[in-house]
């Protein structure tokens, strides 16, 4: 599964890249999680993708296949205007096309209206010690697809989804997901559950 394949019915507008103003909050809590190669590149393909809302229906995400650049410019990311997961739907616009996990980090914000920040990333020990642990888990389905929509929505179900901001993608090989009330929150989160793997 190569990251980059965006299956989704996207459209997508090029137009002139980003404000800085819309993406730098993001940019720095994603240079941390580079460094930690939490965010990067193995074997030629790119991981990992982060999102913030920019309000009840929009949000800016991290391009596609920019997961091995260090640091990403203006022209990195994308503006997701419109996105419906339930009909596979996505609108953006930018320099670049958004994120295969783009649609996924939609439903995560259609859980609920105070989730502000998801953050997507890859950890081989981290998603053992989610899938052996009391986490959160999605049925073995692929990332990007219809399933992980629905898998994400079914996990959710019953569970509020910020008292448990967290789930482990059982199909997507070292795959985690992180949300909050902000990137703040989310990243805590994430430092969190790595903190718990050291106890």
């Amino acid at each position: 599964m190569i990251d980059g394949v965006i299956k989704y019915q996207l459209d997508f507008t090029p137009t002139s890249p980003l404000e800085p103003s819309s993406f730098l909050e993001i940019e720095r809590v994603r240079e941390r999680l580079f460094a930690l190669k939490l965010i990067g590149v193995q074997e030629g393909i790119g991981y990992g993708n982060i999102s913030q809302r920019v309000d009840s229906g929009s949000f800016v995400i991290t391009g596609t296949q920019t997961g091995h650049l260090e640091n990403l410019e203006d022209k990195h990311y994308s503006l997701i205007e419109e996105y419906r997961d339930r009909e596979f739907y996505l609108k953006s616009s930018g320099a670049i096309k958004p994120s295969s996990e783009a649609l996924t980090h939609g439903t995560i914000y259609n859980l609920d209206k105070d989730i502000n920040a998801v953050i997507h990333v890859h950890s081989k020990s981290m998603w053992r010690f989610m899938l052996k642990g009391n986490y959160l888990k999605t049925e073995d389905v692929e990332y990007g697809s219809m399933e992980m929509i629905e898998e994400v929505n079914r996990i959710f179900s019953t569970t509020n989804p910020l008292d448990n901001p967290k789930f482990v993608m059982t199909g997507h090989e070292d795959g985690v997901m992180v949300f909050g009330r902000d990137l703040k929150e989310a990243e805590v989160t994430l430092f969190n559950i790595l903190g718990h793997m050291l106890d």
